[in-house]
């Protein structure tokens, strides 16, 4: 569904450039990157392609998209090493010479004096741009960018380097400004993400379904991933408040649809820090007893800042020994029912709240894999306690994934846990 006429904005392709990711060692972020920031500006970009550092296959690529795109968002390869060589292709394809800019290479040697560094004459073919190019200088790296501009059936080329901390700032500071001024849209775009946990996306979808297509002015997707999924909302309007007023109104049909507590949050906000949140506005404070996640809750609660006006302390008690001695489960009891049951949680969960002094305690036991199950206890089966002076809590989860997957499902199953349970102490009764 479009979201807007998109014959009137400009079209937009990104290259990225790197043997490394097309060997898979790093995935592309800056193209993610820039593709959010083009979206929020109201730019879609129509087109991704990924090149490595070798002169004539991206020469190859810069010819077809210079052809057919209005403008070329270029990323890396313009370092000082044998492998750089987005400068060249470029020359090539616009048939241009490169020259050295004086005002780049003093840069340079300012910023290696700078860091008490010796200038090696190396360098200075980073200063090297088309000649026709305006160059964008670069005041968190060394290698500057290039903006060449098209014309009738040649795109505008902006070339910047590749690592994020360089290329977003400058992104900031010299492709936003043109992009708005050579191409100001009339509507804008924006984005609003609810997140939801325990739903499955099929059921999500079920229950959502009549929202697909009912508004055009609005793209209703679900993404789902790491055990939660969550409902985006793509909009266009003509100003931020009419873009607020659309998405109120689809999230309250959302929200009719839903049960309220599985919607956990939106947009920038984490699991974790809306369970800080009521933890804070209740004045409750909190202790973690873990095994199969082995510090992964504890890591996530205090991804927070701010965490110690609510979390006491965390044990992670992966032998049955320790969660004897650390948090006073009975030995008998791990030997009638094991690590990994609901008996066991239980006593984590009241014994890690009991040892720190908590009004809450939260447990985590399980077989996270890929060995350790067996036909009545299968890997992914894992066991939440929550512990409370009115009592306590224990739910059972069974997750499918691997290892890595299953520990974290279950960090975000015990976060869920609490804020379900945090909800209803909340409400009045």
């Amino acid at each position: 569904m479009a979201l807007m006429d998109t014959a009137a904005l400009p079209r937009i392709e990104i290259l990225s450039t790197g043997t490394e990711i097309l060997q898979g060692l790093y995935p592309d972020t800056n193209a993610q990157w820039m593709s959010g920031q083009l979206l929020a500006l109201g730019f879609p970009v129509t087109y991704h392609a990924a090149v490595g550092d070798v002169r004539e296959d991206l020469a190859r690529q810069l010819r077809v998209s210079v052809a057919r795109a209005d403008l070329i968002l270029m990323s890396g390869g313009l370092g000082p090493t044998e492998d750089d060589v987005n400068r060249y292709a470029v020359a090539d394809v616009y048939e241009v010479d490169l020259v050295e800019d004086a005002e780049a290479v003093e840069r340079m040697r300012r910023m290696f004096a700078g860091r008490k560094r010796p200038f090696r004459e190396a360098n200075r073919v980073q200063a090297m741009a088309p000649r026709t190019a305006r160059v964008l200088y670069n005041n968190w790296g060394t290698a500057p960018g290039f903006l060449l501009e098209g014309g009738p059936g040649r795109a505008t080329l902006v070339a910047l380097p590749g690592p994020p901390r360089e290329l977003q700032p400058m992104f900031e500071l010299w492709v936003r400004p043109f992009l708005l001024e050579r191409w100001r849209p009339a509507e804008i775009l924006r984005t609003h993400t609810l997140h939801t946990i325990h739903l499955p996306e099929s059921e999500i979808n079920a229950r959502i379904v009549d929202l697909f297509g009912a508004d055009p002015r609005v793209n209703v997707a679900l993404l789902a991933s790491e055990g939660k999924v969550d409902i985006r909302l793509t909009a266009r309007g003509p100003s931020e408040d009419a873009i607020r007023e659309i998405f109120a109104g689809v999230r309250r049909r959302i929200e009719e649809r839903l049960d309220p507590a599985d919607i956990y949050g939106a947009d920038e906000e984490t699991l974790e820090a809306v369970v800080g949140g009521l933890l804070r506005e209740q004045r409750l404070t909190l202790a973690i007893a873990e095994s199969c996640t082995s510090g992964l809750l504890l890591a996530r609660v205090t991804n927070v800042a701010g965490a110690s006006a609510y979390l006491l302390e965390g044990f992670v008690t992966y032998a049955n020994e320790a969660k004897s001695a650390r948090l006073g489960v009975p030995p008998e009891l791990l030997e009638r029912h094991g690590a990994v049951s609901a008996e066991t949680a239980q006593a984590m969960a009241e014994g890690v709240r009991r040892v720190a002094g908590a009004d809450l305690g939260l447990s985590v036991t399980g077989i996270a894999g890929p060995t350790g199950g067996t036909p009545e206890k299968p890997v992914g089966l894992v066991y939440i306690g929550l512990a409370r002076e009115a009592g306590s809590t224990v739910i059972e989860r069974r997750f499918l994934g691997n290892r890595n997957e299953n520990r974290l499902y279950s960090v975000y199953a015990a976060l869920d846990l609490l804020r379900r349970d945090l909800l209803r102490r909340g409400r009045p009764a």
